[in-house]
């Protein structure tokens, strides 16, 4: 704390702020109580839950982010299957896979599906020399988003190792998987749990495809990222365990 409030004060000084009522730095850097907050993640039942889902996909479709509602593991591939068949790759001639690290995602039953026969899946395994080719060589990255923001359509992904930002950013089409109870409603939520994940050094927010409107104002997907962005929720009861929001606690690798 020390350094920090010395960094700070050099900061304050060098742009000449003056102001006499600034609050102290011990009370703008307090840990802050997010006890209220997790209180009311964790006591929301599944029919609010699904209000949050309404909301999202209302926020979601200005935004080109495509949002689908699964049931079921075995239903999620069913719909990566089919978003796999129908996209065509921008960069190379072959279609491939490539996916984060991730236990939810070795769960899905990709195997049994029959339209994923010949298109190689590959791994963001950290032991995976080839990790980094497998992903610009891929047009679909496929990961789990750690939560959903309802108000805003917002993709929190966290950067762990065999889970790369590349995964989500690299191929041209970007799928990501939701469990229902890691929908939050806002980003104030979102913001009290990311605080307080442990693993990670850096994340992502997505909001819909990469896109610009630089030239000509003409709306381009696309430009720095993906050109499409699909969120599948996992609806299911059996897919209904918690994120393990915390209640009274105040205590962060990637190609």
């Amino acid at each position: 704390m020390p350094l920090r409030t010395a960094f700070l004060d050099r900061i304050r000084a060098a742009v000449r702020d003056t102001v006499d009522d600034r609050l102290s730095w011990d009370a703008l850097l307090a840990p802050t109580d997010d006890r209220a907050i997790f209180a009311a993640q964790a006591g929301r039942t599944r029919e609010q839950r699904m209000v949050l889902l309404g909301r999202l996909m209302e926020q979601a479709a200005p935004l080109n982010l495509q949002v689908h509602a699964c049931a079921t593991l075995a239903e999620a591939a069913e719909c990566i299957a089919a978003l796999a068949r129908a996209g065509e790759p921008e960069f190379h001639d072959r279609k491939s896979l490539i996916l984060h690290e991730h236990p939810l995602l070795r769960a899905l039953p990709l195997d049994a599906r029959p339209e994923l026969a010949g298109i190689p899946c590959h791994w963001t395994s950290v032991d995976d020399p080839r990790g980094r080719d497998h992903t610009l060589a891929a047009f679909v990255g496929i990961t789990v988003a750690d939560w959903g923001i309802a108000e805003s359509a917002t993709l929190v992904q966290l950067t762990r190792p065999g889970r790369p930002r590349s995964t989500s950013l690299v191929p041209s089409i970007h799928i990501a998987l939701l469990p229902l109870p890691h929908l939050v409603a806002d980003l104030a939520e979102a913001y009290a749990l990311i605080r307080r994940a442990p693993g990670s050094d850096s994340l992502v927010l997505i909001s819909g495809p990469s896109k610009t409107a630089d030239i000509e104002a003409c709306m381009v997907l696309g430009a720095h990222g993906p050109r499409a962005v699909h969120l599948i929720v996992l609806t299911g009861p059996s897919l209904a365990a918690g994120p393990g929001f915390p209640v009274a606690r105040t205590s962060r690798r990637g190609y």
